[in-house]
């Protein structure tokens, strides 16, 4: 039974050579036991399919790319005159799909466009077809050359010289290079003289293009003509066009096609839901968007953080903190990690509506994210916001839960409290610096100097010029000015004259420190 089985299988495992030899005996020696064979090999013949449509060779392919990404040298300076001798050799002449398989294997498209237009001048009874240009179009297309809008212009003009017709597909990879509307128009001349159809996906790279090149009204005429025929777009066309309708709050047009979406059977994804909630809630209708929020729940959709902050957002132009904040929880709870743009909303909300005491238990829920840099980031935001003493708990609160500070909040905390007459606590921060790796500069206590001398503390400016000299930071130019203007200000016209002198000094060392090359 096996041995049975065995016989059938025999054949089907069996491979043919790739290449086929054929030879003749010249020579034979020691009565015909040693023999010389002289062996030619025969030009790769053209196999068709069951259509009658020759397949392409690819031992001719593979030789051909070879040759002609071989570097230049002594031996074979030009690849392109090796190509021609080896055609010549095997007497054949490449079909247009061989040549496209080749345009296609080449790794550079200025290799490729060079072997285009090789083909038809130096391969005798070679024409492109509209193969072969569709390939060379597409290659540069894709390819990141400067000038290759240029390059594809000069093809386009060969085909027309020539009189070659192009067909839907060459159509639509012009469509995708151009951004501009003039190369779109001509796009569509080319269709006209061709005696083409738009097909579906013509259709979508038209739109898409006019999309592209901002051009909203001719996308939406693209898109009424495709409804007209009963076609529909894909999910990133339709999210693309709703994308352009949001951005031009052209409301009714959006629900439209939002409705044309889910009609066609095409799921709106949560990119889709993200755009629609953001038109909606810049637009001051929260509970509408609360609607396509939970819609898009109910699809089985799972927000990203994207979609948080964009539902979040919505709430917050509506003033809503406290729906806002159950949101936030429950991103945090979805494992959606908030970023800066998340904290931010929430915070200015609930300074806002003058809830910042919640403050507190926005960092109790979202604990599991909070790190140094987002506590510096709530720091430097409440600051500039002008809430000094929200800033400064939540600093310490930083301060004792981290090893290391962070020179960005700590900068904004000193500024804030100097800022707000806060001169006690900017005066112990500046002396805790060390405790968390942070090395006091002349900046820190420029900065405080500053904010001493603007309230006339001039015991304590002295107090913090002598710890200055002792900690090492060198006084600037700016320094000297401050503590000048201080003592000036008070009356204290002596010590100010004194201090001038001293910066008189420091400014004569530096010139002779110079070293003049």
């Amino acid at each position: 039974m096996h041995h049975h089985r065995l016989r059938h299988l025999i054949p089907l495992l069996r491979r043919g050579y790739a290449t086929k030899y054929t030879g003749k005996v010249i020579t034979t020696i020691n009565k015909g036991r040693l023999c010389a064979i002289e062996v030619s090999v025969t030009a790769p013949t053209l196999i068709s399919d069951v259509r009658g449509y020759p397949l392409p060779r690819r031992e001719l392919i593979c030789k051909a790319t070879k040759i002609l990404q071989s570097k230049s040298s002594a031996s074979s300076p030009d690849p392109f005159l090796d190509l021609s001798e080896f055609l010549q050799t095997l007497n054949v002449t490449p079909t247009p799909s061989e040549v496209s398989e080749i345009l296609k294997s080449l790794k550079s498209p200025t290799l490729a466009l060079e072997f285009f237009h090789f083909c038809p001048t130096h391969i005798p009874n070679f024409r492109h077809d509209a193969f072969t240009y569709n390939r060379i179009l597409l290659i540069l297309s894709n390819s990141s050359l400067p000038d290759k809008i240029d390059k594809i212009k000069e093809i386009i003009n060969l085909m027309e010289k020539l009189g070659a017709t192009g067909n839907i597909s060459t159509v639509n990879i012009l469509i995708g290079a151009f951004d501009g509307i003039d190369g779109l128009e001509k796009c569509l001349d080319l269709l006209k003289k061709w005696g083409l159809q738009l097909t579906c996906y013509t259709y979508k790279c038209l739109l898409q293009a006019y999309l592209r090149a901002d051009d909203l009204n001719r996308a939406l005429q693209v898109y009424r003509e495709m409804r007209r025929k009963g076609y529909k777009l894909d999910s990133f066309g339709y999210n693309m066009l709703l994308h352009a309708l949001a951005k031009d709050e052209k409301i009714e047009h959006a629900y439209q096609v939002f409705d044309d979406m889910k009609r066609k059977h095409c799921e709106p994804d949560e990119y889709t839901y993200t755009i629609l909630i953001r038109m909606i809630g810049r637009l001051g209708k929260p509970n509408e968007a609360v609607a396509l929020f939970e819609e898009m729940l109910s699809k089985g959709c799972k927000p990203n953080s994207m979609t948080y902050n964009t539902m979040i957002e919505a709430l917050v132009r509506s003033r809503m903190a406290d729906k806002a904040m159950i949101l936030f929880s429950k991103m945090v709870e979805n494992n959606c990690r908030p970023n800066e743009f998340t904290y931010s909303l929430i915070l200015n909300v609930l300074a806002a509506e003058g809830q910042l005491g919640r403050l507190d238990e926005v960092v109790e829920v979202s604990n599991k994210y909070m790190n140094k840099s987002i506590y510096a980031y709530l720091v430097r935001t409440l600051s500039k916001l002008g809430h000094a003493s929200e800033a400064h708990r939540l600093f310490c609160n930083m301060w004792s839960f981290h090893d290391k500070g962070d020179r960005d909040a700590y900068l904004s905390m000193l500024e804030s409290l100097c800022n707000a007459g806060k001169i006690t606590e900017a005066i112990d921060m500046l002396s805790r610096t060390h405790e968390k790796g942070i090395i006091t500069d002349t900046f820190m206590y420029n900065t405080v100097f500053s904010a001493l001398g603007k309230s006339k503390q001039i015991p304590h400016l002295l107090d913090l010029y002598e710890k200055m000299k002792q900690d090492g930071p060198t006084p600037d130019i700016f320094t000297y000015n401050i503590l000048i203007s201080s003592f000036g200000r008070a009356g204290r016209v002596e010590e100010a004259v004194r201090i001038f002198k001293n910066l008189r000094t420091v400014i004569v060392h530096q010139m002779l420190s110079l070293t003049i090359p």
